[in-house]
């Protein structure tokens, strides 16, 4: 079969893919985090200034409010926008998709071949018994002609408790032509069309 390196580079692209992206997400909360620490600090930090009345402590509280929370929207923007984000561009994903369909054609046709051969050893095989049971059942028959008369019923019992009969009766009552399994093989044969290769 045709080798899978195809299938396998792209699962593993797909996969760093996704790894790079949850870890660049990760680093956006992780920021958004501290910056909502901040601010909480900063609104710590109000409420003191407010209280000691000190101008100069609740300015610089709240330019540290104002500024932990323009980064908490501005991490808020950023992690929509990586959510968002195509991995690739689409002329890239147009070539990841062509080249997994022509590995997909190649497999097809690898299969196909190996498919026929099976076909062809399936016939052969089917061919070679159905002749030799031909070939038997028709030895069979010539040896009840010929030599001596069958008087043996594997499947009746006489009067007399035995399977032999008083008169000669044929070996099979129903023509012979061989197992079910090579009947089932010749209906699937003839139901499976020869692979164009």
């Amino acid at each position: 079969m045709a080798k899978a390196n195809v299938v396998t580079e792209v699962k593993k692209r797909i996969e760093d893919m996704k790894n790079k992206k949850a870890e660049e997400l990760k680093a956006v909360r992780e920021l958004k985090t501290k910056a909502e620490t901040d601010r909480e600090a900063a609104d710590i930090s109000l409420k003191a200034a407010t209280a000691a009345m000190d101008l100069d402590a609740y300015e610089s509280a709240r330019e540290a409010k104002h500024k932990a929370q323009v980064a908490i929207d501005m991490y808020n923007n950023k992690y929509k926008q990586l959510e968002a984000q195509e991995y690739i561009s689409e002329e890239e994903s147009d070539k990841v998709i062509a080249s997994l369909l022509a590995y997909e054609d190649t497999l097809t046709a690898e299969f196909k071949e190996e498919l026929a051969g099976i076909i062809e050893t399936a016939t052969d095989l089917l061919t070679r018994y159905r002749t030799n049971i031909a070939d038997t059942e028709e030895t069979i028959r010539s040896w009840t002609t010929n030599i001596h008369a069958n008087y043996r019923s594997m499947h009746t019992t006489y009067a007399d408790g035995t399977n032999r009969s008083p008169q000669p009766v044929p070996v099979r009552t129903l023509s012979y032509f061989g197992c079910g399994e090579a009947a089932g093989l010749e209906t699937f044969l003839k139901g499976m069309k020869q692979p164009n290769v």
